[in-house]
């Protein structure tokens, strides 16, 4: 009866264990992480006044994430009469030549434009060309960390295993899930992703030494507390960004390595970090159940010892 209550009392102490250690885990702040680079850049340009653009919304973002790590798309909404149009938009519209013309206008890495009404079918047309023109991708890793107080948000990103990084630059979008009021959506459609609320260009400067630290931004949007830096794998870079009442599941992160020839812009690597549970990476989290399985299995190995 003594054995038998010992390995009881072994039992309720694992438990006990695991219940606490879970409550310490809610208090720690969330930790997301991706590393990648393959993704092909789908910007979109659209608005909530564009009628084809309803016919193509409502089934865009389910293309997207059916391609996996394939394909991120970002929308850029109308910046002059659109309420989810802004300067980001602008600012990456330029790139693109009569880039107001139509909506909606695709690119794919900066470039392979289709314009007007599409189908999946034109859709991944265009993705496999532009993964075919694809030389190398770059590298690119995102780590995230949120506040302890929950109001803002760490990232940071690392571009290794490039050979040139010369006439290039790293873009950064925050992304963000956004419902608009039915009198804003002359359109119909009131629920809008993978919009672009927060956006950061910096130039890669090569002639950074090994430690070196810079701040200096072309364009940036909603980010602070900036600073690229140099080290022996390329270069990461460092940036908070405030949280605005978003939810954190409704915002994503896509960073893009992008190369700059004769003003012409391809893509040299793209990822996306969601934040989610299916990117989250808390250690602790990961620690307890291989601790929990490793731990029960000894008791049950030795029980015969205890009853």
């Amino acid at each position: 009866m003594v054995r038998k209550s010992s390995f009881c009392g072994i039992a309720v102490l694992l438990l006990l264990v695991m219940t606490s250690s879970n409550i310490i885990a809610e208090d720690e702040p969330n930790n997301w992480y991706i590393e990648g680079g393959n993704s092909v850049l789908m910007e979109q340009y659209t608005a909530t006044w564009c009628d084809v653009c309803a016919t193509i919304d409502p089934w865009i973002s389910d293309f997207a994430n059916d391609r996996g790590s394939r394909l991120v798309r970002i929308a850029l909404h109308d910046p002059i009469a659109d309420p989810l149009g802004n300067s980001i938009s602008s600012e990456r519209l330029s790139i693109h030549p009569n880039s107001m013309e139509l909506a909606p206008s695709f690119w794919f890495d900066s470039n392979n434009e289709i314009k007007g009404t599409v189908s999946p079918v034109d859709l991944d047309r265009a993705l496999l060309n532009s993964e075919g023109v694809r030389d190398s991708d770059t590298i690119i890793s995102i780590s995230g960390t949120e506040s302890l107080n929950r109001k803002s948000m760490n990232l940071m990103i690392n571009l290794f295993n490039v050979e040139n990084f010369s006439n290039s630059q790293v873009s950064i979008f925050l992304l963000a899930e956004i419902t608009v009021d039915k009198s804003q959506a002359t359109n119909g459609i009131t629920n809008h992703e993978d919009v672009s609320i927060g956006y950061l260009n910096m130039e890669i400067d090569t002639n950074l030494s090994l430690g070196e630290v810079t701040s200096e931004t072309i364009f940036n949007s909603r980010f602070n507390n900036i600073s690229m830096m140099k080290n022996s794998e390329g270069f990461e870079i460092n940036l908070d960004f405030l949280l605005e009442n978003e939810n954190l599941e409704d915002i994503s992160i896509v960073v893009a390595h992008e190369k700059i020839i004769d003003n012409q812009r391809s893509t040299l690597g793209a990822v996306l970090l969601t934040l989610d549970d299916s990117q989250k990476s808390n250690g602790i989290s990961l620690f307890l159940p291989l601790f929990a399985i490793s731990l029960v299995s000894s008791v049950i190995l030795f029980k015969d010892r205890f009853l």
